[in-house]
């Protein structure tokens, strides 16, 4: 028997979208089976790779279907109880750049510095970064420390470039919810403040948070956690900005202001339409 005689059949109903080589036992598959295969491959070789073996790959890992497979599996969150199609959701997106429920803010914890943040005003002996400690928050040992000058700085977050999508900010809007710790020294009084805005393309301010806190010298010490959730948020919200920063209110040499970590901005499914 000849090799051709033994070959699969074409696959009648793909041959009408796609030049498939009746050699390959794969394309035979239904799209669910290959996409099971492919959700072994590296997301990277995929797209680097895979999409180059043949216009029904490409389709294929350009699709929602292969993405939205590997994001149940690997536990990515998503919105879940919508139409995928009503919210134009990029499935590719979602699960690479995973833009819900884990901390956006580059730099949270002072680990690398100042790396990540536009610093607006360095007073006194500027930004200092310090050990942390007795402070119930993982994977952060270090702290912004302020001086007698004021010491302020900022982050703004591309929520798109994120991973989010007009569509899910501006009709599903999931929540979006800010925090960070902070503390005064026990010695020296300290002002501090935090200031967050959420803004449109155009940078216009379509909702903010304010917080201020003082110290007064041997007063409290401990680290506190400032929050706040922003929900039901007009439309057009594209970017949060988080600025804060402080001094020491007793102009002391050195770094007695108010320290600053663990800043998170986070977009939560779980919170949408409150």
């Amino acid at each position: 028997m000849s090799t051709n005689s033994s070959c699969p059949p074409r696959c009648t109903e793909r041959s009408l979208s796609y030049e498939i080589d009746q050699d390959c036992y794969l394309h035979c598959l239904p799209d669910e089976i290959i996409c099971m295969i492919l959700h072994h491959v590296p997301p990277m070789d995929l797209i680097r790779n895979g999409r180059l073996v043949c216009k029904y790959w490409l389709d294929l890992i350009d699709g929602s279907q292969l993405w939205r497979g590997l994001c149940h599996l690997n536990g990515v969150q998503y919105p879940q109880d919508t139409d995928a199609n009503a919210w134009n959701l990029d499935f590719r997106s979602i699960y690479l750049k995973r833009p819900f429920h884990r901390n956006l803010v580059k730099n949270w914890n002072a680990a690398d510095g100042l790396l990540h943040w536009n610093v607006r005003e360095n007073g006194g002996d500027g930004f200092a970064i310090e050990p942390v400690s007795n402070i119930d928050v993982s994977d952060c040992t270090d702290c912004w420390s302020t001086s007698y000058g004021l010491c302020e700085k900022e982050q703004t977050i591309d929520l798109l470039s994120e991973g989010c999508t007009c569509d899910v900010l501006d009709q599903l809007k999931p929540a979006i919810e800010i925090s960070e710790w902070t503390r005064a020294r026990h010695d020296c009084g300290s002002e501090y403040f935090v200031r967050v805005t959420l803004e449109s393309s155009t940078r216009q301010v379509l909702d903010n948070f304010k917080s201020k806190r003082s110290v007064a010298q041997w007063k409290d010490s401990s680290w506190i956690r400032v929050s706040h959730r922003f929900c039901n948020y007009p439309p057009g919200v594209r970017f949060v900005k988080v600025v804060h920063g402080g001094k020491d209110s007793q102009f002391w040499k050195g770094h007695y202001g108010p320290k600053i970590t663990a800043t998170c901005v986070m977009l939560n499914l779980d919170n949408s339409l409150d």
